[in-house]
């Protein structure tokens, strides 16, 4: 990065893109050459962001997409205002818009720029995640005090063409993260099978063992980017721990249902993020 595109500007104009719902031409300045480039940039940009942090996305990085000795995922903040949670029995979240067939939730996307949803798994942590310098390990991770809920991940940014410009790019614009709608626990999530529909056609349908390593290994790998960056994780984190299914395109107007086979389900509905804008 040149002198005049330093990581605060850089930040500022992604936030500003996202606040004001609009899209950009492409990445505002030269593609971050590393993570530790894309996390200044992230973490500028969230000092600047006006609320405050609910969670974390993770985001698997193919071994072809990282340098050697970069870790294979990603963390981008999960806001409290992008946080569509249900109670505990997966009723919509509260200012959820409310229908004769039943609670759907409205979910922003950059109609211009970048949408999908992505089913997933969320961890949600009950303690406080211990400071330390070591690596965290996925049977450490395991062990920490938990719930497992099925979520759908908004995955949306102002940048038409994040994802191929890679995961640096991807990170430094908040993991390309736009919201998340959480819903009920899950009673046996080992055996969990997942299906994503759009407007009622059938994606695709996945388990925990889509996620390279499994999901303690991503969430351990996020535990310890997180930590290594200086951020806490109090209890009540959720993680978003990666696409089950697949990442699939969605437009506004248009409806994200995610099942559990033989279990619960839960809907969103994308609206273009300008109309949600106060």
């Amino acid at each position: 990065m040149n002198g005049s595109e330093t990581p605060g500007r850089i930040a500022a104009t992604l936030v500003a893109a996202r606040q004001a719902g609009r899209a950009l031409d492409g990445f505002p300045g030269e593609t971050p050459a590393d993570m530790t480039a894309a996390y200044r940039i992230q973490d500028a940009a969230i000092a600047r962001w006006p609320d405050t942090v609910a969670g974390w996305k993770i985001g698997f990085i193919a071994a072809d997409r990282r340098s050697v000795g970069e870790s294979d995922r990603l963390v981008g903040p999960i806001w409290s205002r992008g946080l569509l949670a249900g109670d505990a029995d997966g009723a919509a979240a509260a200012g959820s818009r409310v229908e004769a067939e039943g609670p759907v939730v409205e979910a922003g996307i950059f109609g211009d720029g970048f949408a999908a949803v992505e089913a997933e798994f969320v961890v949600r942590l009950d303690e406080d995640v211990p400071v330390r310098s070591e690596a965290w390990t996925a049977e450490e991770a395991a062990r920490l005090a938990q719930q497992l809920r099925v979520g759908i991940e908004v995955a949306s940014s102002p940048i038409p063409d994040i994802n191929a410009l890679g995961p640096t790019v991807i990170a430094a614009d908040f993991g390309n993260n736009n919201g998340l709608l959480v819903g009920p626990e899950l009673d046996d999530p080992d055996g969990a099978v997942l299906r994503c529909f759009v407007d009622d056609e059938l994606l695709g349908e996945g388990t925990s063992a889509n996620l390279p390593g499994g999901l303690h290994q991503g969430l351990a790998t996020a535990l310890t980017v997180l930590t290594a960056r200086g951020h806490t994780v109090p209890a009540g984190t959720l993680f978003a721990t990666g696409a089950i299914t697949g990442i699939h395109p969605i437009r506004p107007g248009q409806r994200c249902r995610v099942e559990v086979r033989g279990g619960p389900s839960l809907e969103l509905r994308t609206v273009d993020v300008r109309s949600t804008l106060g």
